[in-house]
């Protein structure tokens, strides 16, 4: 309150209390403020009616064995008399509908402002921890909401600002080449130019194309189209495509698990993800991959272990952040080992940077639950 504005006069003062507790008791509207009286009130009024018909049923029943006046003469010699027998009826319900929706208003208050805090983009705050048993589900479940909010916003900050510097280089390419275009020196030049171009695009596409896959998995529920599948047949495939590839690699598969077995997987984003390690290893392994398949403890467990320089054990964490990339002249955009994660993430798995084992290069590890069938 202002200390300069006049003090209210008694009267005055419970008018003006009488005519908010009015105002929220005739306020329908759907974001008008809670009202504790109301909510007081009726409590107590449940609360008295049981009592009163747990106090009659006894009353009645006596009144028919001895007669109401042998009952209402009891009543009037008891210590304090009828008064007293009134105060407790009414004034018990009165007590404990004070000390058990008390303690609940205040959480359903507390709730009620951190979803105000939500509403306005404020997800740093969280509700207060609560261990009512009607309240406190809630809390939490609003504050882990705020934490996914806030994971959401910051994913789309980076993801945002890592795409607008990654589009600067194959512009500013796109631009030179269209200004070669307009006055070409000779035919090499304009061949060139062309070529310039169309490699520009391509790399812009495939931005995109990371981009998007990498928001999809981060922003949507990761719902994975699961489904029953033969893993040493779903391996090789992966291991026949990257020798495919890069030709100038050794890849040695190594399998320890029975031909025939089948578990549950997305082999789509599985298969994104495993193209991934691999394509890293064959950028800096200098001659050899060795990749393993074997299934432990009911979990698929594969890795990738290449001879290359390997990885500094204070960037084993950071590299799978989107666009974090220690070599920035091996390409690429620093999607790769975030959208791994975010797979094996939506399998319930993992994905580490180990020490090597065989190799003196890089080893990564993913693993997620079998769920054979």
């Amino acid at each position: 309150m202002n200390p300069a504005a006049p003090k209210l006069s008694a009267l005055r003062y419970l008018k003006w209390r009488w005519l908010h507790f009015r105002r929220s008791w005739t306020d329908t509207r759907a974001d008008r403020m809670p009202s504790w009286s109301r909510l007081y009130v009726r409590a107590y009024l449940r609360l008295l009616g049981l009592a009163l018909v747990v106090a009659l049923i006894p009353l009645l029943v006596l009144s028919f064995e001895l007669t109401a006046a042998v009952v209402w003469h009891g009543f009037a010699a008891s210590p304090g008399g009828l008064v007293a027998a009134l105060l407790v009826v009414f004034g018990a319900p009165a007590v404990v509908t004070y000390r058990w929706m008390r303690p609940v208003w205040v959480d359903l208050v507390m709730v009620r402002e951190r979803a105000i805090d939500f509403t306005g983009g404020r997800f740093n705050t969280r509700a207060r921890e609560s261990y009512s048993t009607i309240i406190g589900p809630l809390a939490r479940t609003l504050n882990a909401l705020a934490e996914r909010m806030e994971r959401l916003i910051a994913a789309q900050r980076e993801l945002t600002n890592g795409i607008s510097h990654e589009l600067r280089t194959p512009l500013a390419r796109v631009r030179f080449a269209l200004e070669v275009l307009r006055e070409p020196a000779s035919a090499a030049e304009y061949e060139s130019a062309l070529a310039s171009i169309d490699q520009d695009v391509t790399e812009l596409d495939e931005l995109i194309d990371m981009s998007l896959t990498y928001a999809r998995l981060e922003y949507s529920s990761l719902q994975s189209n699961l489904e029953a599948t033969v893993l040493t047949t779903w391996f090789d495939s992966q291991v026949n495509d990257a020798a495919l590839l890069y030709t100038e690699k050794e890849i040695v598969p190594q399998v320890e698990i029975d031909p025939a077995l089948r578990v549950v997987m997305d082999k789509r984003l599985m298969s994104y993800a495993m193209r991934n390690l691999l394509r890293n290893a064959s950028k800096y392994a200098r001659s050899r991959i060795l990749v393993g398949l074997a299934v432990r403890h009911g979990n698929v467990e594969i890795f990738v272990e290449d001879d290359g320089t390997g990885v500094p054990e204070s960037e084993r964490e950071r590299i799978f952040d989107a666009f974090v990339r220690l070599d920035r002249h091996t390409g690429g955009y620093g999607l790769g080992l975030a959208i791994t994660q975010q797979v094996l993430r939506a399998h319930n798995g993992r994905i580490a940077v180990t020490d090597p084992v065989s190799l003196p290069g890089a080893r990564f590890e993913i693993s997620w639950p079998a769920g054979t069938v």
